[in-house]
């Protein structure tokens, strides 16, 4: 690995000597030229260390995508950005949104779990990734930033950070714009903005969002799902009453009401006398091959519906001291759920029917003030504190009624989860600093101590019932039931770590070597305790540019070193209650390389590429077996019932490979300019779970988009058209093996097929 670090910043040297460059004078992304061509490469001014600086001078891997360079790459959920920001990957659980970056995640998406890469809109610190597509409109930009962020960025950002930046009311211009959608699975979007200065130093921006599209899939005799119907609306008020201060107050809202995702459920494949394998027994769940179904045309019994709200008031205000600025950061956010799910077959029939229900209140409030030096010297800091808490309300029903085909005496299981107070509460203290010790060479050194702690008050029942028949007890209130307290707390605490050593060898060249340590707060489920989960990382970097400023090159290499990384699986308790378990891995690792290019050979031409290799492998890692894991563990030479030891093994959503590249060219026709663009993604094969299973693998794929715009500069419009998925590549969103016999299936869910449109936007 060293030889690996040692190679890609000698290449980036070897091009600083080589290449004639002229000096810095812009940055930007692919689909996101400045608006001057011949200027070279644009300029995107980031807040990814929480003050204004150009990402490459910014010492840290980050994708950054303007609105520009949203539209125009034709992103309009946060799914879409695995085609233009590097190393990032999405799956979906129910209504939660998993993110992986560089291989690093967290599939707990349960009330108490918490994510592994932070997510934030306008500085506001989301807990969990719900609802992430409803702010996806009227944006400023969205920096993805790779490799731990804690030190800064505070909770639960072990695999980096998403900063989805808004855009802001602007003083003195009277604007607006108005855009409409339309595209195959009826899909018909509207949205709009208007930004109106009240007087000199009040100034308002409006804006909305308004997205509707048909089921992806046929799911008769239910309404087809993967469908969308949402409405977002959001008012910024900013007032500037002088020039040291400044309060900027928001409102937001947003909704969705819909079937949901669709959840395939495809029936275990059983081995018989004629292929059992050595260590299995006939009915055994055959785990070794892929069971995919029709990823478009699968029945789904009527009745799964998702519905969600969202409120979000955040405020910030910043007061200039001249030698520093205090800013004060923080909000109220309510988000509520409430969601019904049905696979299999319909109750009474000879198919397994299985339902789970979900009602979900979700408030949770955030703070931070921090001061931030606004000296021009060689010494530059900032400290901080921050608090945030989340309250819940939730209940959850699961219903699983085994077919009229089953063995004699099959319980019928019914089980609810009450959960009236679930808290959830970090406190933490932070600073960091930067010193300049000769021209162009400056040391870094930041701290954070966080203080985490939850609890959860509320009960489990379960009800078995023998026959059909007998579900009348639910009238009489009659019926059997297993009550379980589920009382359960946490705490725990950690100071993480960041320096640094960045080099600006030339104005268009900077080199970083950096150390990070990161945390995620540890917690429990219904089964056990788990451990908080600890990383140390090392990276070393390089960002360019050369060639007159039209090649961009930027190389990264990292090693990430996990201690009791938190992985999670879906088993039965000894109720016959399905849960979450989260285990401790005592130890992975994680060995990347990236190499990340802009190209701009002429004012008209625009190319990008990003290659990236990641070997993540567990090395110190048993978990338990039980239920269908039992008779894999023995074919693979283990004790039935004891631990399998599962070195080696890959984390889920951590391919190998991952390559994307893009081109587009500009035609300057009919007082406009023409750009039609090609974009494609690549992925090596990876899993969803740490069992890697060919059942829960997604095979190696590529996917491509084509878009093709018409800006008429002098009439300020915008005309759009769109293929995404080009190749209606089926792609898993996630993929879960039968670790438990309450399920009795396979479960999958599917990216979007291909989908096809244009757009109109008039700007005022």
């Amino acid at each position: 690995m060293k030889k690996t670090w040692l190679a890609a910043i000698s290449s980036s040297l070897t091009l600083a000597v080589c290449l004639q460059a002229a000096p810095v004078q812009a940055q930007t992304n692919p689909g996101a030229q400045a608006e001057t061509k011949s200027a070279g490469l644009g300029e995107i001014v980031v807040t990814a260390e929480k003050r204004k600086s150009t990402e490459q001078k910014t010492a840290i891997a980050m994708s950054v995508l303007t609105s520009e360079a949203l539209s125009r790459n034709g992103v309009g959920n946060v799914a879409d950005l695995t085609a233009v920001a590097p190393s990032v990957s999405f799956a979906q659980a129910g209504p939660a949104t998993i993110i992986s970056v560089r291989g690093v995640s967290s599939r707990d998406t349960s009330e108490i779990g918490d994510p592994a890469v932070s997510i934030s809109i306008d500085g506001f610190n989301l807990q969990r990734a719900l609802g992430l597509n409803a702010s996806m409109f009227d944006l400023e930009r969205v920096e993805v930033l790779r490799g731990p962020q804690g030190t800064l960025l505070g909770r639960n950002a072990t695999g980096g950070a998403i900063n989805i930046v808004t855009a802001k009311p602007k003083p003195g211009d009277l604007s607006a714009y108005l855009g409409v959608e339309a595209g195959n699975y009826r899909m018909h979007n509207v949205k709009g903005m208007i930004n109106v200065p009240v007087n000199d130093w009040i100034t308002l921006r409006a804006a909305f969002q308004l997205r509707d599209h048909d089921g992806y899939r046929n799911n008769a005799p239910s309404a087809n799902a993967d469908d969308e119907h949402s409405r977002s609306a959001r008012l910024h008020l900013l007032m500037k009453p002088t020039d040291r201060f400044s309060l900027l107050l928001t409102g937001e809202y947003s909704d969705f009401d819909g079937v949901g995702t669709a959840t395939q459920a495809i029936p275990w494949v059983l081995y018989t006398a004629a292929n059992v394998p050595a260590g299995y027994a006939v009915g055994d769940v055959d785990l070794g091959v892929p069971p995919r179904g029709n990823a478009k045309d699968f029945p789904m019994p009527a009745g799964s519906y998702l519905r969600t709200k969202a409120w979000n008031y955040r405020a910030q205000a910043d007061y200039d001291f001249t030698f520093a600025t205090l800013t004060y950061q923080g909000g109220y956010r309510r988000f509520k759920i409430d969601r019904r799910t049905t696979l299999g077959g319909a109750y009474g029939t000879n198919r397994q029917n299985f339902t789970f229900g979900q009602r979900e209140n979700l408030p949770s409030w955030n703070h931070e003030l921090r001061l931030s030096s606004n000296s021009k010297g060689p010494l530059k800091w900032q400290f901080g504190g921050f608090y945030f808490k989340e309250s819940n309300n939730l209940t959850t029903q699961f219903q699983d009624f085994p077919g009229q085909d089953s063995i004699s005496g099959t319980p019928f299981l019914i089980q609810n989860y009450v959960y009236p107070d679930i808290v959830a509460q970090a406190k933490a203290l932070f600073g960091q600093a930067s010193y300049e010790l000769i021209p162009g060479l400056t040391v870094e050194a930041g701290a954070r101590y966080s203080k985490d702690d939850k609890h959860r008050i509320g009960y489990n029942t379960v009800t078995n019932v023998t026959t059909y028949l007998n579900t009348k007890c639910y009238l009489t209130n009659s019926c059997v039931m297993v009550t379980t307290p589920q009382n359960s707390t946490a705490s725990s605490s950690k100071t993480t770590w960041h320096a640094a050593l960045n080099y600006q060898a030339t104005p268009r060249n900077l080199l970083y070597a950096k150390f990070d340590t990161g945390y995620k707060a540890g917690g429990f489920t219904d089964l056990a305790a788990y451990n908080p989960e600890s990383i140390t990382a090392y990276e070393i970097g390089s960002k360019n540019r050369f060639l007159d400023n039209r090649l961009q090159l930027n190389l990264s290499a990292y090693l990430y070193n996990y201690t009791d990384q938190q992985v999670s699986q879906t088993v039965t308790n000894s109720n016959g209650a399905v849960a979450t378990l989260v285990l401790n891995a005592g130890a992975s690792r994680y060995k990347g390389v990236e190499l990340d290019a802009l190209f701009d050979p002429t004012p008209d031409d625009h190319f990008n590429a990003y290659v990236a290799y990641l070997d993540a492998r567990f090395t110190n890692f048993a978990a338990a077996v039980s239920g269908q894991l039992a008779r894999a563990a023995a074919a693979e030479g283990k004790l039935v019932g004891a631990n399998w030891q599962l070195d080696g093994k890959r984390p889920p959503q951590a391919p190998v490979w991952t390559v994307n590249f893009g081109y587009e060219h500009d035609f300057h026709i009919f007082g406009g300019r023409l750009t039609p663009r090609f974009q494609t993604h690549f992925e090596s094969e990876s899993y969803f779970t740490f069992y890697n299973f060919a059942s829960d693998r997604q095979d190696a794929y590529h996917r491509s988009d084509i878009i093709v715009t018409y800006r008429h500069e002098p009439a300020n419009w915008t005309l759009s058209a769109f293929v995404r998925n080009l190749e209606d590549t089926v792609v898993l969103s996630s993929a879960s093996a039968p670790t438990s016999a309450t399920y009795q299936t396979y479960r999958e869910q599917y990216q979007a097929p291909r989908t096809y449109g244009a757009s109109f936007t008039y700007n005022w």
